[in-house]
């Protein structure tokens, strides 16, 4: 196979991100771009130097020439088309939250399987390099045995404080925006999820604003996720050992990480990148082009798994 080609279902901020990351692969390009304004798509086509602009998303799934799309749409729009596309016969890298129900997580693997077609949900973290250098301290004990972890993310400005994404009928709310990055990221280091509980702050007539999960892991490990959009922590992820720490900065797209073991000098890892968006990307055209369903990364029953979580925890908020 040729490298494949991409019909971008999005005009949302984080496209821009999307398209200069396949640009750095060698196995990937971006051919179209879709709006529901035709003069939208044509603008945004010529601001990323896209090739093709469509007004609708049915004139994108009709071309041929499209072997697979990104959908980066509103949250609760994003089983409608990921559905839509499969139908369509194109592979799926749907950004997260993969969908809001686990009934839909399961109909979309079926029908992707069932048309031997690519479909994931997009998450960057565990394909950093960074991560992969931290499990090999991890495997090798150097800082003793994995005990708890601490997820920290915030923000008090920009598209996540305000509109849709306080909207909980549109999939809004920090919950959804954040759980691919902690369900995914915590069984990548610490194995299956035994149990997970957590509260929330609800404002008046909003979706959440502020959220605070723990989660106990087959291995005896404790992870906590706290994420706020009405104060700013200092972001990142904390593994704390039994015999020191690896503190990480910005842990979804990391390019750094300080380890802390007793009795010895701090020292850094650093796997500097252009753009945190190529490794997940390479990965995926890699999975297409070998004829894959899923990742063997970010395995659909993991996905499902986090979303059956996620709507344990919503369900339990609901109620209270």
């Amino acid at each position: 196979m040729e490298k494949v080609n991409y019909g971008i279902l999005s005009t949302a901020s984080i496209v821009p991100r999307f398209v200069k990351g396949m640009r750095l692969t060698d196995n990937g390009e971006v051919l179209a771009i879709a709006s529901r304004s035709q003069e939208k798509a044509a603008s945004w086509a010529n601001d990323l130097d896209i090739p093709l602009a469509y007004g609708s998303v049915d004139e994108l799934l009709a071309n041929p020439d499209i072997t697979a799309v990104y959908i980066a749409v509103i949250n609760s729009m994003h089983y409608e088309y990921a559905k839509r596309a499969l139908e369509a016969g194109k592979n799926v890298l749907l950004e997260k939250p993969f969908v809001l129900h686990a009934s839909q997580a399961r109909e979309l693997r079926d029908l992707a399987r069932a048309r031997n077609l690519f479909l994931t949900e997009a998450v960057k973290t565990p394909h950093l390099p960074i991560y992969a250098e931290i499990r090999k301290i991890l495997a090798s004990e150097e800082l003793g045995k994995l005990c708890f972890m601490e997820f920290r993310q915030s923000y008090n400005s920009g598209p996540y404080t305000g509109g849709w994404n306080t909207d909980k009928a549109m999939g809004g709310g920090v919950l959804y925006g954040n759980e691919a990055y902690f369900f995914t990221m915590a069984q990548y280091l610490a194995g299956p999820v035994r149990s997970c509980q957590g509260c929330a702050v609800f404002p008046e007539g909003e979706a959440e604003s502020q959220i605070s999960v723990n989660a106990l892991f087959e291995g005896g490990v404790i992870a906590n996720l706290c994420v706020s959009r009405e104060v700013l922590f200092e972001n990142g992820l904390k593994l704390h050992f039994s015999e020191g720490r690896i503190e990480v900065p910005d842990y979804w797209k990391a390019d750094k990480a300080v380890i802390y073991k007793i009795g010895e000098p701090d020292r850094e890892l650093s796997f500097p990148h252009e753009s945190e968006f190529f490794y997940q990307l390479n990965h995926y055209n890699q999975c297409i082009r070998s004829g894959l369903t899923e990742s063997p990364v970010t395995p659909l029953e993991a996905t499902i798994r986090n979303i059956e979580l996620t709507e344990e925890l919503s369900r339990s908020w609901a109620s209270e």
